[in-house]
């Protein structure tokens, strides 16, 4: 394995990555249908990064445990 996949309460990394990937889409979904009042400026600048980023490397994590392991 290119990346190491440490334990974390159990559970291995890419799991944890997953799930912190579905809380920030279901966050940025409330902030744009005005569910959750926080500023604008953090649905268009800042969550879609923190997005990205987490769903960047949970995708690399299951690549490399799907074809190269």
């Amino acid at each position: 394995m290119i990346l190491p996949d440490p334990i974390v309460f159990s559970k291995p990394l890419h799991v944890w990555l997953g799930i912190l990937t579905l809380l920030f889409i279901l966050l940025q979904i409330s902030v744009g249908k005005r569910i959750i009042k926080i500023p604008f400026w953090w649905h268009r600048k800042v969550i879609w990064k923190i997005i990205l980023v987490l769903a960047i490397i949970h995708g690399f994590y299951g690549f490399e445990i799907y074809f190269l392991s």
